[in-house]
């Protein structure tokens, strides 16, 4: 015999399992950036070279590119976050361009005066495969720990989501190597730079839609 609706919907209710709400996004970005952040200056603090990074740091270049590193990386993560919940703006997609904008152009001058002050080197284009393997091996804890965080809502703006949670982790791993090999850019080391940078986001886009797949 078919229950009527009344015992229906009172089956339900008792045997639902009480769902814990999400803290507010700005909530979750900030937690989750300030653990990234204080593991990321430990590792500073007592495996880089202190001193030497912020000694570099009177060059305006090199003070500039840390900055918008460290600027992009969080608010990429912040962007991701932000978009990964229903009915947000896109407007969020902007609000990593003016930091990468920042820290290219800075690490472009310091290219200038890289090759202004030694020529293009003798380098050959796999001269700064340590920054590429730094930024990529650095970022992929951090990539982990965003798609931990937004894994339940990857469906949400997928590209923009996963993409934007990659240049963050990137960006934040970035900003740690000049502490681990204190160096102003060249040519060379930029392009390694955007290389990682490309890579995890396409790793990262690779895992959305993966999730996507199997949910």
């Amino acid at each position: 015999m078919r229950k009527n609706t009344d015992e229906l919907i009172t089956q339900l209710t008792q045997d639902a399992t009480p769902v814990t709400p999400l803290w507010p996004p700005y909530m979750r970005a900030g937690a989750f950036l300030a653990a990234v952040i204080a593991v990321m200056g430990g590792v500073a603090v007592f495996a880089g070279h202190v001193d030497e990074t912020l000694a570099s740091f009177i060059d305006m270049p090199a003070a500039a590119a840390f900055a918008g590193a460290i600027i992009t990386g969080v608010c990429a993560i912040v962007a991701a976050v932000m978009l990964s919940v229903p009915g947000r703006s896109d407007g969020w997609m902007v609000l990593p361009l003016p930091g990468a904008l920042l820290w290219l152009t800075s690490s472009g001058v310091q290219c200038y005066q890289s090759v202004a002050a030694s020529g293009w080197g003798d380098g050959g284009p796999f001269a700064s495969m340590a920054c590429f393997q730094f930024i990529a091996l650095a970022g992929l804890p951090v990539s982990a720990g965003v798609y931990l965080l937004l894994r339940r809502a990857v469906a949400i703006n997928l590209a923009a989501v996963t993409a934007y949670a990659g240049l963050g982790a990137a960006m934040l791993a970035a900003a740690l190597l000049q502490f681990i090999h204190p160096h102003g850019a060249n040519p060379v080391d930029l392009a390694s730079h955007i290389a990682a940078i490309v890579s995890l986001m396409v790793v990262m886009l690779a895992l959305g839609r993966r999730a996507l797949r199997l949910a």
